[in-house]
Order: structure tokens, then sequence, then C-alpha cells
């Protein structure tokens, strides 16, 4: 415990807040307003019945369609209500507890790192080592640095039952707990606690940032899929109610965590404490502020242990946890808890995404049945004004690095489908996933055996188009074979993507060797810079005429429905497009030939 000193005018917190202005929150809403008419349009002349090809396939389109459409409605439900809370004046002195978790194996040198920035941070408080190991060194630090060490024998509920095993000791008013790989800065005590003064408040959740992002492809990636949500989709949970608590740098009332039992247990530890919490009536607040940085996965097999940890947790939550705190729920937060897991049943239908165009080409048979250029039509602008609202709604993101299409995390996240399937899988047998940190000094290696269910779709994909051009006499002239021929080589990219991202001595030695050689910066250095300041400046171009794309694709949109595409009517339909509905000799003998072969 130290003596609380108030900070000097001069030596207040500068830590940027990101606050909406009015007229940007006006603008956004009335792009999602056109966006939402454009996407009603799309899905008017979508499931325009003359459009209908084979069923089984067009079943699957239309569910794996359904679910981006509803990802896309989850964003923009979070970016209609923005907001940045106000905070309060800090009346009471509080009485704080900070506690981080030590597991055998982790670095010492990056518990202790973080066990010093704790006892830098202003506000006083009494910081608990929450040792799993009972590591003498640690135990060590811990007396130098006047830090309560904690351990127990009883081992349960994983980081959940070690946080409560400390907070058994602890008497304080307020709890943080953070991650011993996330640095807090000195004013974070002074940034978060104001907001106590509510007592309905139950807990302030700020930034998750990290200082490694640029360690490796796997922490580029895995980083860009957190930037949206840490900025205007968090901000807008902190409007409906439904602050998320990420358990690596989240600070708790007491009171409220008694009132629960302590810190609640399970793979996704964090999501089923605010669940708890928001179920009592506890109110959560989000400060958009970056008051911490941590490490995010650098390696592809930290990133799928950490991926399959949450999705086999997310999954247990919505199964079994939500349907009895339902009724306890607001509506808001009735909403938030189910769709929230939703994001990993990306697995699902990104199989759907693959298996599509494949079998298509496989049966001659085609999913949907509309014209190229009408596609083109009907889909760019709805496609233009969801690029629209992403780029403007990343005005809230906390740094200029994290604005952009964010390629890397979406490839990232398409080439984990298997590992979503398998936490979804595990969640509907009830295998159990062991609650594993997530690595924290993992060393680069070449992941040919991680990547093997992304290469063994890749050649699924591959041996589809060379059956495909075997069989079918002609078959490059048909337009829908052309289609399901170019989706399948998008899909081979992007997974083979993963699969080079994976071999990450093999990146790690072009980027030692290439990227990095001394004689090649004269060339490189100016090079990085001018593609930096392009990109940013498009990026920003996008956002300043964001607005103007958007009025000018709902126009398009609306009027070629309603003067260019008539449903039912003299639009092309699919009678009127060479097709391959009857397989030529060739395909039939070669089926004949298996069907034998079964018999």
């Amino acid at each position: 415990m130290h003596t609380y000193t108030e900070p000097k005018k001069e030596q207040r917190s500068s830590i940027p807040a990101v606050t909406p202005k009015p007229q940007d929150i006006r603008t956004i809403r009335l792009m999602i307003v056109l966006g939402l008419v454009t996407m009603a349009l799309f899905l008017y002349w979508f499931l325009d019945k003359d459009h209908v090809g084979y069923m089984p396939l067009y079943i699957l389109l239309t569910t794996a369609l359904f679910f981006k459409l509803l990802r896309t409605l989850h964003e923009w439900y979070h970016y209609f209500d923005v907001s940045a809370p106000i905070a309060p004046k800090l009346r009471t002195r509080f009485k704080v507890d900070v506690l981080t978790t030590a597991c055998p194996g982790e670095p010492h040198s990056m518990i202790v790192n973080t066990l010093e920035a704790i006892q830098r941070i202003r506000y006083p408080h009494t910081t608990y080592l929450c040792d799993e190991g009972d590591d003498p060194y640690l135990k060590a630090q811990c007396e130098r640095l006047g830090v309560m060490h904690v351990t127990r024998t009883v081992k349960v509920d994983a980081k959940a039952g070690n946080i409560n095993n400390a907070l058994r000791q602890a008497t304080g008013d307020i709890c943080l707990i953070l991650d011993p790989d996330h640095v807090p800065v000195p004013e974070f005590l002074d940034e978060v606690l104001p907001y106590f003064e509510d007592p309905e408040i139950g807990y302030v959740q700020c930034v998750q940032a990290y200082h490694n992002q640029k360690e490796s492809l796997v922490a580029y990636g895995a980083a860009e899929q957190t930037y949206s949500f840490y900025g205007p989709m968090m901000m807008g949970m902190n409007s409906h109610g439904t602050v998320q608590a990420i358990g690596a740098n989240c600070t708790f009332r007491r009171s409220a965590l008694d009132s629960i039992g302590g810190h609640a247990a399970g793979l996704a530890e964090d999501m089923h404490t605010a669940m708890q919490l928001h179920a009592k009536g506890w109110k959560s607040v989000y400060v958009p502020k970056i008051l911490t940085r941590g490490l995010v996965p650098g390696t592809l097999a930290a990133y799928f242990k950490q991926q399959v940890k949450w999705s086999r947790g997310t999954f247990e939550l919505l199964f079994t946890v939500y349907p009895r705190l339902f009724s306890k729920f607001t509506w808001r937060q009735r909403i938030h808890y189910f769709t929230l897991p939703m994001y990993y049943l990306f697995g699902v239908f990104n199989l759907f995404d693959f298996l599509i165009p494949s079998l298509s080409l496989i049966l001659a048979e085609f999913p949907w049945y509309v014209s190229l250029g009408e596609f083109v039509i009907m889909f760019t602008p709805f496609f233009l004004i969801s690029i629209c609202i992403r780029q403007y709604a990343q005005r809230w993101l906390h740094e200029k690095n994290e604005k952009g299409f964010h390629l890397f995390g979406g490839i990232l996240r398409t080439g984990t489908w298997w590992v979503f399937m398998l936490g979804l899988i595990y969640s509907i047998f009830r295998v159990k996933v062991p609650y594993i940190p997530t690595p924290k000094d993992d060393k680069p290696k070449n992941n040919w055996v991680l990547s093997l269910p992304n290469i063994l779709m890749v050649s699924a994909i591959l041996g589809a188009i060379a059956y495909s051009q075997y069989i079918y006499d002609h078959v490059f002239t048909n337009p829908y074979v052309q289609m399901m021929v170019m989706f399948s080589l998008v899909n081979v990219l992007i997974l083979a993507s993963v699969v080079v991202i994976g071999q990450e001595k093999f990146i790690q030695w072009v980027r030692h060797n290439v990227l990095h050689a001394r004689l090649l910066q004269p060339l490189f250095q100016p090079l990085r810079l001018f593609i930096w300041r392009t990109r940013h400046g498009f990026y920003d171009g996008i956002r300043y005429a964001a607005i103007v794309i958007t009025i000018v694709a709902a126009a398009v949109s609306s009027g070629f429905l309603l003067f260019g595409y008539k449903p039912y009517g003299n639009n092309t339909r699919s009678q009127d497009i060479p097709m391959v509905h009857k397989l030529p000799q060739k395909a039939s003998t070669s089926i004949q030939s298996v069907v034998q072969y079964v018999r």
C-alpha cells in the first residue's frame, strides 16, 4: 500500500479520449438508414423466384448470405448509437486492489514488468500477484516491490478460481484485474474510478490495445480483428448498457463481484462475469481510452489456441447460461448475449462458402441464375455503402494505424474456419477444453500440421475446378461456370495466404534478409513511407466522401429496381442463358462407372 499524491495540473492524464461529435453521429445514422434501404432492395432482387437455381445449393447460398447480412446489421446496430461517458468528479476515497496472475511457464520478465508498472499507478492501491506456480523467483520480486504474493493448493476454476482465492484476502472497495502481459499507465485508476461515484456501476472497461502487433503477420491480423470492436462497437455497447467485460483490464466494484459469488468461471470467464453482473442489475461503463497495452498472439499456434478456447467458451455460455439468465436481462442485453457468440459461426458459413462453388462445378448445377451485369448493379451499391459506413465509423478508432480495410484480419479469420467449427462441435458434444492461458512467448515455426485443414481444402477446391474442366465440353463458355471458378479461386487465394502466414520461420527469414536488409533500406524505407501515406490518404478520402458515395449508391440501387429491373417481367431469366443442365456424355459415363463400382 502506498500513499496517494494528487497529480499536478501539468501531470494530469493527457491520454486522448475518443469523443463522437453530434454531427458525425447524425451522418452515420443517415448512412445506416440508406444502407438498410439498399440492403432491402438487394434482398428483394436476390429472392426473385426466377433467380432460384438448384435448390440444395440455393439454400446453402441463401443461408450464408443471411448470416453475413446479420453480421453487418450487428455492426450497424452498434454504430448507430456510439457514445462516450462523461466522467464525474471523484469525491470518494476508494480503497483499491489491483490483481494480476501468473501461471507456470509464463516469462518472468513479462510478469515483473507488469508488476513494476502496477506499482507506478499513482492512486493508492494494494497489488496482488495470484501465482499459480508459487514461484520462488516471483515471490522474491513481490517482496522487493511491495506486492502481496498469493498462491493456492486447491486449484479449481482456472483463472477465475485463482482471482477469487486472492479476493478472499483483498479488502478493497474496487478491484482492478490485469492480465500479466498488460502494462498499465500511471493514470489508470484516475481515469476509471470517477465512474464508480454512481453506486449502480458494477464495472468499468477500457480499451484493449497492443504493443506487438507488428511482431508477425499473425499478430497483425489478430490485432486488426479487434480494432472495430474496441472502437465504435464498444462505444455502441456503452449506449445500450451492454459493455463487455474483458478479463485483461477491467475494473470491478467489489460489492458487485460479491453479489454474484466472485469472478465467474469458464473458458470465457470475462463474458460470463459480465452476464452475471448484468443479470443482477449492475450497470457498466466503457472508457474509450488506451490505458494499458498487452500482447496479441504472435504465432499461429497461440492464435488457434486462443480462438478454440473462446469459441468453445462463448458457445457454452449461449447454450447453458444464456437461457437461465434471459428473463433477467434488458432487451438490449438479450440481443447482445445472443448475437455476440454468433461471430464464431463464421466457421460453418465459411465452409458453406468453400462448398457452394465447388459443388456447383462438380454437379453442373448452380444455386442462383442472374446475369453478371445485373448482379454488379444490384450488389455494388450495397457493398460500397457497407465499406463507407465501416470507414466512416473508423473516426472512432483510437490510433491512426488502426484505420484501414483490415484485410489481414479477415483473411486470418477465414483461415480459422476449422478452429471455430471445433469449438462448436466441442460445445455440442460437451467435450472439455482445458483453460490454458494464451502462450506469451511462442517461438516462430513452420506450421504445416496446423495448416493441413486449409491445405486439404485448397486441394479439394482445385480438384473441383480440374474435374469440371475435364468432364464438361466447352464448359468455360458458360457464364455461371466462370463465376463459380472465380469464386473458387478467391477461396484458394485466401486459404493459401493463411497457409503462407503460418510458415513463420520462412516469413521471419524474408523479413530479416530481404525487407530489413541493410543494403535495401535506401529503397524500401521511402517506398514504405509512400505506401503508408497513400494508403491512409485513401482511407481518409473514403471517410470524407462517404456520405456522398452512400447517397449516390442508394440512388443507383433504387433507380435500377424502379426503372430497370422488372421482377417476373422482361429481365434475363435462367432459361435465356446457356446452361449445363444435362451432363455431357463424358460426365455421364464417368458417373455411371462410379455407381456401378459402388454397387
